[in-house]
C-alpha cells in the first residue's frame, strides 16, 4: 500500500478547514476530541489545529478550549 505524501495533520486540517468552510461547524463551536474523531494522536491533531489558527479558521481560549473563530 502506498503512503500519502500529504502528512496526516495536513490531512486533518484540510478536512476540518472544508467543513469549517461549508458551515458544518457554525462559529463559536467547539472542536473536540479530534484525535479519537481522525483517529490521529494527540500530537497530530495539535498540529493541525495549529495549521487552522494560522489560517484564521480558528481561536483557542486557554482553559477553555478550540472554538471555530467568529467573524
Amino acid at each position: 500500500m502506498a503512503r500519502s505524501a500529504v502528512p496526516p495533520w495536513r490531512r486533518v486540517a484540510d478536512d476540518l478547514g472544508r467543513r469549517i468552510e461549508s458551515g458544518e461547524f457554525s462559529p463559536g463551536a467547539p472542536l473536540t476530541s479530534l484525535a479519537e474523531q481522525y483517529q490521529v494522536s494527540r500530537t497530530t491533531a495539535r498540529k493541525a489545529v495549529d495549521a487552522l489558527r494560522d489560517d484564521g479558521l480558528v481561536e483557542s481560549v486557554r482553559g477553555w478550549g478550540t472554538f471555530v473563530r467568529r467573524d
